[in-house]
């Protein structure tokens, strides 16, 4: 049978790899992907990934492996801050807008014995101040909410299914899988870690 692309791209790379008496014992190909599993190690293939295109953990520090659903997280944050502010200024606009008071100082007339024409201008200037701060709180609080919105379906549209290799001491290992097969090769990765976590002595 023949080899796939990846197989035959990273076939030479694994054996270059490997530390002498270092034998492979498994191995899974998922989406691009391929990870190997050593006597030594557990070695992640991602050749077309944008992060790191080579990983590895020694097999004592594999933790698990499981299959999650991740999105990036950014996108909540920014919108959960977004979405805060556009409250704020929504309720702000609408409480001005509400509470009549734009339509109190504009019926109010300046005492006939105020002393020349400054307050005259000041009572007529205040609603019309009032009103611009109205709009403008109800516009921005508006499209903050509208980026709010779009910064959470940009999330959903960030989400997707990850192989995950937990191992002691650093970050796991992330491998992105399509397919209902996924949690097999999650299911027979932690088979072959578990069953022999140890090198084999030559």
């Amino acid at each position: 049978m023949s080899q796939s692309p990846l197989s035959q791209a990273t076939d030479d790379r694994l054996s270059e790899m490997l530390f002498q008496g270092e034998e492979v014992e498994d191995e899974f190909t998922v989406e691009g992907a391929r990870v190997a599993v050593t006597t030594h190690r557990v070695l992640v293939f991602t050749p077309n990934g944008e992060g790191r295109r080579f990983d590895h953990a020694d097999r004592p520090n594999v933790l698990d492996a499981n299959v999650e659903t991740t999105g990036k997280g950014s996108y909540i944050e920014w919108s959960v801050r977004a979405g805060v502010y556009g409250v704020v200024f929504l309720g702000g606009g609408i409480l001005l807008k509400a509470s009549g008071v734009l339509d109190q100082l504009g019926a109010t007339q300046p005492p006939e014995d105020a002393p020349g024409a400054g307050i005259a201008q000041l009572v007529s200037f205040l609603p019309k101040a009032l009103g611009a701060l109205t709009t403008v709180l109800l516009v921005v609080g508006g499209l903050l909410a509208i980026v709010a919105g779009a910064l959470v379906a940009l999330y959903f549209k960030s989400r997707e299914r990850e192989l995950v290799i937990e191992r002691a001491g650093r970050d796991p290992m992330r491998v992105p899988v399509h397919g209902d097969d996924a949690e097999q090769v999650a299911r027979r990765l932690r088979a072959a870690v578990g069953t022999s976590s140890k090198p084999r002595s030559d």
